[in-house]
């Protein structure tokens, strides 16, 4: 928000930091989330950008709420670098558009199945390391189930996640009859883009587009690779990922197709 009012005061980084006394450096880190949120720093930048009472009220209300501590922090020795900060977005957000190519995605994994992957990932981890970063991705899931909005999850992804014999058949089977069950509730839909739909929208990897309650609240992008998570969020690089998102759906089988898909995956797990 503090981005969207520089932007729409017309002003620069530095001539917001000039008007404000708010360092041009920590008015970046303010604005990608990666710096401590103080009121007098956002005061200065609200008169600065001269927003309106609604505004101010609502931005100020954040920056409280920014000061409380996540849930994510207990694990804070253990979250892989920025991804407290994708955490925080994730709890914030109204829904996540979901591509996969490789793996179910977080939210969606049984704990044999995660156990297994992030074994794979670095298998020299300490188990009791592994354990608690275990922990921490089923604590994520929470977010499905909160009360009274549940997060709304809509994922696409390749019959290669179903394929690959995560933890061998049996964990397999499980996580695939999880899917099924998963698919049940009315916040989350699932997609299978089957081998046969050839090439296909996704071919750059996987991705995600986070959505807010707020219309005022901009999207924005999540990309996750060995080099570092990336942050899309500029208008056009998000119209990027929704196009991408909605092609996917469109050459993907339709939910209840990809319903029958996954029960014949579990049987052929059997």
């Amino acid at each position: 928000m503090l981005k969207a009012l520089r932007e729409a005061a017309g002003l620069t980084n530095g001539q917001a930091s000039r008007a404000s006394g708010v360092s041009t450096a920590k008015l970046s880190r303010l604005e990608t989330g990666r710096n401590v949120v103080y009121a007098e720093d956002v005061q200065a930048l609200l008169d600065a950008y001269d927003a309106t009472s609604n505004v101010r009220d609502k931005v100020l209300k954040l920056a409280a709420l920014a000061e409380q501590h996540g849930w994510w922090e207990e694990f804070d020795d253990i979250l892989p670098a920025d991804f407290d900060l994708y955490l925080s977005i994730e709890e914030a957000a109204a829904s996540l558009l979901v591509f996969g190519t490789s793996v179910v995605h977080g939210l969606l994994q049984i704990e044999d199945y995660a156990r297994a992957w992030i074994r794979a990932e670095d298998p020299g981890m300490p188990n009791a390391e592994r354990e608690r970063l275990l922990g921490l991705r089923i604590a994520r899931q929470r977010a499905l189930h909160r009360k009274p909005e549940p997060l709304l999850l809509w994922t696409v992804f390749d019959e290669a996640v179903l394929r690959r014999k995560v933890g061998g058949p049996a964990v397999m089977r499980a996580q695939v009859e999880h899917l099924l069950a998963m698919s049940e509730l009315p916040n989350v839909t699932i997609q299978v883009l089957p081998f046969d739909a050839g090439a296909h929208a996704g071919s750059s990897g996987s991705f995600t587009l986070v959505e807010f309650a707020e219309p005022t609240d901009p999207e924005t992008g999540y990309v996750d690779c060995a080099a570092g998570n990336v942050y899309p969020e500029k208008p056009a690089q998000v119209r990027t990922l929704k196009t991408r998102f909605h092609h996917l759906t469109s050459s993907g089988l339709t939910p209840g197709e990809s319903l029958s898909f996954m029960h014949k995956i579990a049987k052929e797990l059997a």
